[in-house]
């Protein structure tokens, strides 16, 4: 079976995404999060869940032998101090996830730790329960551990959270860390790409084979109109769908490179 079909199977139904209550003692006015319920009949959980976590989408992306680590492409760990609206930080947190997962498929195993330590601080500062234990912290920070390793102990983190998000009912976040992760490891993809098709096929198919995720994504947020945070991020999904269909159309140098300078574009506006 083909290496990516079978990641695809693997992890797909996985649901794995953060869920959180908001920040004590902020007014709507001051972070659009906050106090805000969204049910299901604004964001379509049953297509949410068939979604793959910014981990496994980074491992769906960048698992290539013929790829390597550049520090220089993932979110300086400096701009953690940036975030400080629970939006931000919720689309930040699937940004930092898939960065560490790029990370530890590379065995970066500071790196790995570092980015762990802020997604831990970045879930805790907007009330998500049991998102990072500590004894995963510290087995990073004191043991040589090899990628699968560190893989495992990121999934094991995430599924620690999954009854959790089962008992609450906060879509927006999920949705905006689902989202924050998918341009992350896009991102990164694109960047190793050199935006040529040409410079890992392997990479490049797994590039296109995202307008699968891109399509669930449309269809989760197919009925926010309303939304003034969730509007914003389904413009840029529908501008990146719309970018993947001329690439399905004609494949050439320029429509890729137009394709990799959007998902640029998208995902430095997260970051900021």
């Amino acid at each position: 079976m083909n290496r990516k079909i079978f990641f695809l199977i693997l992890f797909m139904g996985i649901t794995t995404w953060f869920l959180s209550s908001c920040k004590s003692g902020e007014s709507a006015d001051t972070d659009e999060l906050a106090g805000e319920t969204l049910d299901s009949s604004d964001i379509r959980e049953e297509i949410l869940i068939s979604m793959l976590a910014p981990s496994d989408m980074a491992v769906m992306l960048i698992d290539n032998p013929a790829l390597s680590f550049n520090k220089e492409i993932i979110n300086p760990s400096s701009n953690f101090d940036k975030y400080n609206t629970n939006s931000k930080i919720a689309l930040n947190i699937g940004v930092y996830t898939a960065d560490l997962s790029y990370a530890s498929l590379f065995e970066q195993e500071q790196i790995t730790y570092d980015y762990l330590d802020i997604v831990k601080d970045m879930s805790e500062e907007i009330g998500i329960s049991q998102s990072i234990e500590k004894r995963h912290l510290d087995m990073i920070k004191n043991n040589k551990l090899d990628k699968n390793d560190m893989m495992k102990i990121i999934n094991e983190s995430f599924m620690n959270t999954d009854a959790y998000l089962r008992e609450n009912n906060r879509q927006k976040v999920i949705t905006m860390i689902l989202i924050g992760g998918w341009v992350e490891a896009q991102y990164i993809a694109v960047s190793l790409s050199n935006d040529s098709p040409e410079t890992n096929t392997q990479l490049t198919e797994s590039i296109l084979a995202q307008k699968i995720s891109l399509e669930l994504m449309n269809k989760a947020l197919e009925n926010v109109a309303g939304d003034k945070t969730l509007m914003p991020l389904k413009t840029d999904i529908d501008k990146i769908y719309k970018a993947y269909l001329i690439m399905e159309d004609n494949m050439n140098d320029e429509n890729f490179k137009d394709f990799c300078h959007l998902i640029r574009t998208v995902r430095n506006n997260y970051v900021v």
